[in-house]
Order: C-alpha cells, then sequence, then structure tokens
C-alpha cells in the first residue's frame, strides 16, 4: 500500500455550479506523477491512500471514489471542517493530462 499527497487537480467544469476532478498531480520522495481520476480510483479500491494537506493547519484530507449524481465516476476529497484542503481549494496542475485520460495505454 503507498501514500500519494495531492499537489494540484485539473476539473471539467460541466455548468457554474457542476465539476469534476478529471487529473490530479502528486508528490513523493519518489518523484511526482499525474493521475487520471480513472487510475485513482483503481489505486484506491487496491489499498493505496491519495490525500491533501490543509496549507494553513497541516490536516490531511482523504480522497475517495465518489459516484456523482450524474452518473460519472470521479474522486473528492472526505468531508471535513477545514475548507483548504479539499480537492476543490487544491491549484490547477495546467493542460498536460495523463496518459489513461487521454485514453492511452
Amino acid at each position: 500500500m503507498s501514500e500519494y499527497r495531492i499537489v494540484c487537480v485539473n476539473r471539467l467544469h460541466t455548468s457554474a455550479e457542476h465539476c469534476h476532478v478529471t487529473d490530479i498531480g502528486t508528490t513523493t520522495v519518489q518523484g511526482s506523477r499525474r493521475w487520471s481520476a480513472v487510475e485513482v480510483r483503481a489505486a484506491i479500491n487496491t489499498g493505496d491512500r491519495f490525500y491533501t494537506v490543509s496549507p494553513t493547519t497541516g490536516e490531511t484530507a482523504t480522497v475517495e471514489a465518489y459516484d456523482c449524481v450524474c452518473s460519472l465516476k470521479t474522486i473528492r476529497s472526505g468531508s471535513d471542517a477545514i475548507a483548504d484542503n479539499n480537492l476543490a481549494a487544491m491549484p490547477d496542475c495546467g493542460r498536460r493530462q495523463s496518459r489513461a485520460s487521454r485514453g492511452e495505454a
């Protein structure tokens, strides 16, 4: 089981109030990596942990697989009372996508 700290996210905005995480960027002692939401869900299902860290409190929030009411399978941060450790508060990763989100193996 591995742990990955999420440092950035890319989102798909389907409306003004509705968006989904499509890709994330992580950093570990081994280096950084870009992951699609599909890859994150698969890794979580095998026991890996993804998390964010609040820059103001240092508190972590675990990321979990999420099946949106619109039927998209994505990820979200677990609920807590700290707003700045949620995926919604993470900076954008930029335009580069993971291989899986581009449909590559």
